[in-house]
């Protein structure tokens, strides 16, 4: 809607998760380094913890984009199911199809067989679990017998855990420490700090082709205080901040912009109170699609 008035190629701020989007941070980076590490190490559960919005998901798509050809990756991210389910899930991931009245021993007979000639072919399994903090106890203990599936010399799959902070305390549970014990490595994304705020900001801005004082230093300032770091709730405000902006007319996002956009926003929980309305963002929606040439911008 805003492209052609900012010039810009694409949205800077879209809450898709996107691997070409990627920003390495401090955590980030930590975190894809404990990735690397763990899958050439080939043993053990690998878990990534972080708090609703904090890049857990657009991290397994890097890291996705980042495997070679000789690496076979496995994705869930419904992990609210039972063990059958379950599965039936990584048979489909394996490139298995089988019906759904097939019992659960057999879905796992047919799961070994295919990582056994996955093997063969020198290919490395991973099976990235998202939402993993959702799963029920016997899913989790399901997903433990399935780790054990190995040859004489190595693992026959690897499994990488996204989760909130509530996985800890899951795992921490006396009945899941068999389960517990097999993390080997871990890493935790954190809300970045004030100055890997301004950086992920920028660079978003300048994957999208747009010009660095499309934002001022003072509306940079507060969106990074507002959102406290968390990459989706910077996305959320900056996004809305260049629909105010661009509603009113103006060449770059400025204070006015952000704090309509904050006031607009129940996902932040801002410092000071905020300076408009909730409706505020909504009237520059509506303000941008009876300006000259704003209905045009939709398409």
């Amino acid at each position: 809607m805003y492209l052609n008035h900012f010039q810009l190629k694409q949205k800077p701020f879209n809450l898709t998760p996107d691997a070409d989007m990627f920003y390495l941070g401090d955590a980030q980076q930590k975190a894809l380094n404990t990735l690397a590490i763990a899958l050439q190490q080939g043993e053990g559960f690998i878990k990534i913890s972080g708090e609703v919005g904090t890049g857990k998901t657009t991290l397994c798509r890097k890291l996705m984009a980042m495997l070679g050809d000789n690496y076979h990756v496995a994705h869930i991210n419904n992990s609210f199911v039972n063990p059958c389910e379950f599965k039936l899930l990584l048979a489909h991931e394996l490139g298995i199809e089988l019906n759904h009245n097939v019992p659960s021993y057999r879905i796992l007979l047919h799961i070994q067989k295919q990582l056994v000639t996955l093997a063969r072919k020198n290919k490395k399994v991973v099976l990235i679990i998202d939402e993993a903090q959702a799963m029920p106890r016997d899913t989790l203990e399901a997903l433990r017998l399935i780790s054990n599936l190995e040859t004489g010399k190595r693992k026959l799959i690897q499994i990488i855990l996204l989760g909130q902070p509530e996985l800890d305390d899951v795992l921490a549970r006396n009945d899941m420490r068999q389960l517990n014990q097999r993390i080997a490595y871990q890493a935790e994304l954190r809300p970045m700090d004030s100055a890997d705020s301004m950086s992920y900001l920028a660079t978003r801005i300048q994957f999208a082709g747009g010009h660095e004082k499309l934002l001022t230093p003072k509306s940079k300032e507060l969106l990074c205080r507002y959102s406290k770091g968390n990459p989706r709730v910077l996305n959320i405000l900056a996004d809305k901040a260049l629909m105010c902006a661009f509603s009113e007319g103006e060449p770059q996002v400025t204070k006015k912009s952000v704090m309509s956009a904050v006031a607009d926003s129940k996902a932040v929980m801002p410092e000071e109170s905020p300076l408009f309305p909730r409706w505020a963002v909504a009237a520059c929606v509506a303000a941008a699609l009876i300006i000259p040439g704003g209905v045009g911008l939709w398409t």
